[in-house]
């Protein structure tokens, strides 16, 4: 009789054994999938800083160039269309798209006063962030 129990000591190890590495490897898992969203969160912040790099410069334009304009949206859009495609990347790879838009374009509301709307969107790795600012 002994000699027929031997072989279940082995089977009941060998049981504990593939649970642990199927929990392991779970978990592993759930880690993994972490670390890409945390990288992710990592691209959404240099995303956002190309958008308030292109925020600043779109304030820049309206402040020294278009300063004089009664309409701002026209003038603002023809700069941001003279813009060279490499001036608008950054030193750490990321880069911003900057659109200008008149009262009731768009998202730009035209029942508050404003006279333009600056859209900013930046653009880093897979991330893209975009802020909207009216004037």
């Amino acid at each position: 009789m002994k000699d027929k129990e031997r072989g279940v000591a082995l089977y009941i190890s060998f049981m504990i054994m593939t649970t642990l590495l199927g929990i392991a490897l779970g978990i592993s898992s759930l880690l993994f999938s972490q670390l890409g969203i945390l990288k992710g969160l990592g691209h959404s912040v240099f995303a956002f800083y190309a958008t308030e790099a292109g925020l600043e410069r779109a304030l820049y334009i309206d402040n020294i160039v278009c300063a004089g304009e009664v309409e701002h949206a026209p003038c603002l859009a023809a700069q941001f269309a003279s813009i060279l495609p490499q001036d608008r990347v950054l030193d750490n790879g990321a880069s911003y798209q900057i659109t200008a838009e008149s009262p009731g374009d768009a998202g730009c509301p035209d029942t508050l006063g404003y006279n333009y709307c600056v859209k900013a969107e930046g653009i880093y790795e897979q991330a893209k962030r975009a802020v909207r600012v009216a004037r």
